[in-house]
């Protein structure tokens, strides 16, 4: 027998909220709506359905406390049944970065000569580069510190020497850390966060290097910039 939409958004509803005691612990007895707000500090998936997590709950509790001989008096549209089934599925098992943003990452040392880099980085289109000195993770090249070195050298009448090395690039960054790591079983969600929580603060954020447990000294298994910021949202998108 199919299940009523009103059978349907209950059961969606009492995983969520299952979920949110789950992540908020000691304050599990907490009412609902405090429940989102307490969980939604904690989870930036809970953050991201504070406001629309907060509306189903009066939903729920009409159609929990408005009925005749134990039945619905009103059967909530399937749309919003689907909405809250997809969002129960975001929070009960939100995707993760090594589900699909992984890849080979393409790096340099600080030995190698920035000519060399600079042709690696045109050849595969990058603005930037990860550098590595065997494990240990050195900085990020980016164009914008080829840019700012090449202008120093001119200014200076200085000759841009072809055998410069990475090592003496990386001294140009305007900002020295404009990067930074995340474990590749994060949710699409924390991803997205970083990137949110940067902006807030007013820095540019160039990169988010995935590794095994968000190390910096771990090898890299993927690199999220900000082009990358459609694909989260849309993977977090119904």
């Amino acid at each position: 027998m199919e299940k009523k939409n009103s059978e349907r958004f209950l059961s969606a509803f009492i995983k969520i909220e299952t979920k949110l005691k789950e992540i908020v612990g000691n304050d599990s007895h907490k009412a609902f709506y405090q429940l989102v707000d307490r969980a939604a500090v904690k989870n930036p998936a809970i953050d991201k359905y504070r406001s629309v997590l907060k509306e189903y709950a009066e939903l729920r509790n009409a159609i929990v406390h408005k009925r005749i001989e134990d039945e619905a008096i009103a059967e909530p549209h399937i749309k919003v049944v689907e909405d809250l089934e997809f969002i129960c599925n975001m929070l009960t098992t939100p995707p993760t970065l090594e589900e699909e943003f992984l890849q080979k990452v393409v790096k340099c040392s600080s030995y190698d000569k920035v000519s060399l880099v600079i042709r690696k980085m045109v050849k595969n289109d990058f603005s930037k580069i990860p550098v590595y000195d065997g494990k240990r993770f050195m900085g990020l090249l980016t164009t914008d510190s080829i840019a700012r070195w090449i202008a120093y050298n001119l200014e200076n009448g200085i000759e841009i020497a072809q055998d410069a090395d990475v090592e003496t690039i990386l001294e140009f960054s305007k900002q020295k850390e404009t990067y930074t790591f995340i474990a590749k079983n994060s949710t699409v969600f924390e991803a997205i966060s970083v990137f949110e929580q940067w902006y807030k603060k007013g820095l540019r954020l160039n990169a988010v290097i995935i590794t095994e447990c968000g190390d910096r000294n771990e090898p890299p298994l993927g690199i999220l910039s900000l082009f990358d910021l459609p694909k989260l949202y849309e993977r977090v998108s119904k």
